[in-house]
């Protein structure tokens, strides 16, 4: 069968007639679920039309070798890869495919498309971004088979696969440039990302030098460098998105510029243009680059195999919900794997670069809290000087520019990333007295913490004020509110400590409804009315603002019935009460248990003013003064109704006095 046209065949022909190979600047296998169940679909619709044929794409194939059955597949790796893993699924035989230079995926098709069940215990030696994908359409297309309601169906459907799927097949010349032609295709299938068609543009760009030896060198180590950056992305518990890794990366590596589709330019119109010749050393560098930043990114994403402060301090990072920091901590671990090797070598050992490290997270982490999710801001507040900080971090020598201050960060690495903790120390605040701002006369060491930094920061006390009372407004509070998650989830933590005991509420199981519960009910009945009057007549907002409250919110350590949820806080009638439910619960849940004889807005206050105050300890900031009265945090416990629950409202009036002694029980522990 002669391909060097365009055609229409089966798959039966295409697979009888040829042995495909998948050349090594071709990407793994990304096809996801989206097109698994179009081909699926595609399968069905056609056997349920008797007779019929259906078109089921194109592929482009270049001959291997001169006359023979070898055949490159240029484009069409993900739609055959498929068909072979669905034909399995359906009890039928896969057809080969060699996968040059990718043991990985080669292992992992293997097993899944042509059943040698002999490769099994080499899969996990061979884990990486792609063959899990294998793994993954397998599985898809083995449920689907298993929904097929008897083996005569499987067998037809087999058959429709085989004889009634016909592939537009063209056949290029052995001359044509296959690398251009693999960068300009645009078929059904999943998009390329950036970081594939990188690694095309740069075999490209090498390509055209003048130096074959020098050439041939070069594109095998592209090819072995790219293999290695997908191992890292894959090696994890998760597939790390290729395409935020290489933004991350490039962030240190180019000078970021605001602009839209600056990654792309920078990479295809400026730094590797097709139009212009480009160094190889230079592809070399970068490529090498590229190649220990994904092992740091792979670290940075599995922080277990880290040391343990490092690691609980990115457990918290993460639960920020924030990447801005991403690209200065990826390029801070790249510039301590450069001094220190034992960074990538053993990161789980502890070494000098353990301590500055943590405390980097530590301050990226308070970045977090404090200008994005204390604040309510945008989540790009700041991102200039962050990306100026990995860019200064990336090219030691270079100046970080942030407002009016142009200084050069140390040389040591540890040091490094010592100085770039107090630059983000200063981002988020590096006043001493507003007042002395406006007065240019003032030394620099009056006005500001730290005299290198001659800005204000981000974080703004009174913005988080407004940020609360916000919230209180559209009677929400701190439920459900990402700061009030994160409070919630630090108290239960401090309850927790250091001592080894075991997590009774991990944070990825972590959800709003069936881990939180409001100790004074959202519909208080009779049971209540000896505690809190905050429901009646015009107390509607009053009664939100007490439900919504931090220290009314409880973490579980398993969800409670609607009954529990509504029941008085002590027993009666013989029927327990919450107090007596909380005992065996979470940490937070036996605090109060333990602490509180009974439940009323004194203590939802008291609780709250512990929780914040552990919050300022933590992440180092002032909302309230440790000395100032108690009844100064009601406004950011109950917003604008502060005033008037402090009076009296809910049938209880709360003091200084009454509060102190309940705060003093919640911050014992």
């Amino acid at each position: 069968m002669s391909f060097n046209s365009a055609n229409l065949f089966t798959v039966e022909e295409v697979r009888s007639n040829f042995t495909f190979v998948v050349p090594e600047f071709q990407r793994g296998y990304a096809w996801n679920e989206e097109q698994w169940q179009a081909l699926w679909d595609d399968v069905v619709s056609t056997a349920e039309r008797s007779g019929s044929h259906h078109y089921g794409g194109s592929i482009m194939l270049s001959n291997a070798e001169p006359g023979g059955t070898l055949v490159e597949l240029i484009d069409g790796q993900q739609r055959m890869t498929s068909i072979a893993l669905m034909l399995a699924a359906l009890g039928a035989q896969g057809f080969p495919i060699q996968f040059r230079d990718n043991e990985p995926l080669q292992t992992y098709y293997d097993y899944y498309a042509l059943k040698r069940s002999h490769l099994g215990p080499s899969l996990k030696q061979h884990v990486s971004f792609y063959s899990r994908n294998i793994a993954d359409a397998a599985l898809f297309f083995s449920a689907q088979a298993q929904g097929v309601a008897d083996e005569a169906t499987r067998k037809m459907l087999v058959d429709v696969v085989l004889k009634r799927i016909k592939l537009f097949v063209l056949g290029i010349h052995q001359d044509f440039d296959v690398h251009v032609a693999f960068e300009t295709i645009n078929n059904r299938g999943k998009p390329l990302s950036t970081l594939e068609k990188l690694k095309n543009r740069l075999l490209y760009v090498l390509a055209n030098a003048k130096d074959a030896t020098e050439v041939v060198a070069a594109k095998a180590e592209v090819h072995r460098c790219w293999k290695q950056v997908y191992q890292s992305l894959g090696a994890g518990t998760e597939l790390l998105e290729d395409d935020e890794f290489l933004r991350a990366h490039a962030m240190g590596w180019f000078r970021h510029e605001r602009r839209e589709n600056w990654l792309q330019d920078q990479l295809f119109e400026q730094s590797f243009s097709a139009r212009k010749p480009v160094d190889s050393a230079e592809v070399l560098a970068y490529v090498h680059s590229l190649q220990v930043a994904a092992a740091c990114w792979h670290l940075l994403h599995n922080p277990a195999s880290l040391p343990p402060r490092v690691e609980q301090r990115l457990l918290w990072l993460k639960r920020t919900s924030s990447s801005t920091s991403k690209p200065l901590l990826l390029w801070a671990l790249i510039r301590l794997s450069q001094q220190y090797p034992a960074v990538l070598q053993a990161p789980g050992r502890d070494g000098e670069w353990t301590a500055p490290f943590a405390k980097l997270i530590h301050q990226a982490e308070r970045f977090s809290v404090l200008v994005l999710l204390a604040n309510d801001r945008q989540s790009n507040v700041g991102q200039t000087d962050l990306n100026n900080a990995a860019y200064a971090l990336a090219h030691p020598g270079e100046r970080i520019n942030h407002g009016n201050s142009r200084v050069v960060p140390p040389l040591d690495a540890a040091a490094a990333l010592t100085y770039m903790s107090e630059f983000l120390a200063a981002a988020v605040y590096n006043v001493r007295d507003l007042d002395l701002i406006e007065d240019e006369s003032a030394p620099d060491s009056e006005k500001y913490l730290d005299p290198r930094f001659k800005r204000t920061g981000e974080f703004d006390a009174d913005a988080v004020t407004d940020a609360v009372a916000k919230r209180f407004r559209r009677r929400s509070g701190y439920y459900k509110w990402n700061l009030g998650k994160l409070l919630v989830y630090a108290w239960e933590e401090k309850l927790r400590g250091e001592r080894g005991l075991p997590e009774k509420k991990s944070w990825e199981k972590f959800a709003w409804d069936g881990s939180v519960e409001h100790i004074y009910p959202q519909t208080p009945d009779g049971r209540w009315s000896d505690s809190i009057l905050a429901k009646g007549k015009g107390k509607d907002r009053i009664h939100a603002a007490v439900v919504n409250s931090l220290g009314n919110l409880l973490l579980l350590s398993v969800p409670h019935n609607a009954d529990a949820s509504n029941a008085g806080y002590l027993n009666a009638g013989g029927t327990k009460g919450k107090r007596e439910l909380y005992r065996a619960g979470s940490y937070s849940e036996a605090q109060v248990a333990e602490a509180c004889n009974k439940w009323t807005v004194v203590q939802i206050a008291a609780r709250g003013i512990a929780m914040l105050r552990h919050a300022q300890a933590s992440w180092n900031f002032e909302l309230v003064a440790d000395d100032a009265p108690l009844i100064k945090w009601l406004p950011l416990l109950f917003g604008e109704h502060a005033d008037r629950i402090r009076k009296g409202c809910t049938g209880v009036e709360i003091t200084n006095q009454a509060l102190a002694p309940w705060v003093k029980k919640f911050m014992a522990k």
